[in-house]
């Protein structure tokens, strides 16, 4: 028989965690000592607390150990129990895996946005323009690349020509989480036969709308445009008076150098 110092040094457990498996009643000493309460424990228990560590070390809380120990020989239950958790954990996994990925979108997007120039606000009348659109359903707006690349298969399938840089409208009544309805469309010199989701039409000219540019990458200057246009909406005593969109002035078809493309937000509004 072993004190408890001299058993946790054989198993590698401490003796504080020893006591606290004792006190979850899940390993108990073999004998304790009526008078002096030193606790004995047995080569014969190692076996149950490996199986505890294990256990642990697996991700088991207490009162699933509880549940496991007694029924360690019934293989069909530990295979079932083992396979929920290993299920959990993956689940687990995919969440932490979405962390990190928002986490590096962030970094990129401080990144981006410590790069970009943001213009003053311009109330201007926008023309009205034949394009090539393509509308849909996305899972985030961060996943508007999905239709550019069905738009951009289709122009090369059919040789369409085009002329400037893209739109992109957002047609939802408030900002979602999940699947936005996003159009976005390419300046075309002619309207021709739609085809299935690929629609010719005009955009009607906007007779007031505030404007605002900004530089560098796309999609990392959203937000600052946005916040300085919402703060001259305020100032100036306007309103939404239509959907947002954005135009991409200058694009890779331009200069390769992001630092230099060019979006600018349109907002149609009206007086308050």
């Amino acid at each position: 028989m072993f004190r408890i110092g001299e058993f946790s040094k054989l198993v590698r457990v401490s003796p504080r965690m020893l006591r606290h498996y004792e006190k979850c009643g899940l390993f108990c000493p073999a004998e304790t000592d009526p008078y002096t309460g030193y606790r004995y424990y047995s080569s014969g228990q190692i076996p149950l607390l490996s199986s505890i560590v294990t256990l642990r070390d697996l991700g088991f809380s207490i009162d699933e150990m509880g549940e496991i120990l007694p029924r360690l020989d019934d293989h069909a239950y530990l295979g079932r129990v083992l396979r929920a958790k290993a299920a959990s954990v993956h689940a687990v996994i995919e969440v932490e895996k979405d962390k990190l990925q928002r986490l590096m979108q962030m970094s990129n997007t401080i990144q981006k946005e410590s790069n970009i120039m943001v213009y003053e606000v311009e109330l201007k009348t926008l023309p009205a323009v034949k394009v090539l659109s393509l509308r849909g359903v996305i899972p985030q707006y961060r996943d508007e690349g999905q239709l550019w690349e069905k738009l951009g298969g289709f122009i090369a399938q059919n040789g369409v020509e085009f002329a400037g840089g893209g739109y992109s409208t957002y047609f939802d009544e408030e900002y979602k989480e999940e699947n936005p309805d996003v159009e976005i469309a390419i300046p075309v010199t002619a309207l021709k036969t739609s085809q299935g989701d690929f629609i010719y039409q005009e955009y009607p000219e906007i007779p007031l709308a505030a404007t605002v540019r900004f530089s560098g990458p796309h999609d990392g200057g959203y937000d600052a445009a946005s916040e300085k246009l919402a703060g001259w909406l305020e100032q100036n005593g306007y309103a939404f008076a239509g959907n947002l969109r954005g135009q991409a002035l200058v694009t890779p078809a331009d200069d390769l150098n992001q630092d230099n493309w060019l979006t600018e937000l349109q907002l149609p509004v009206a007086k308050r």
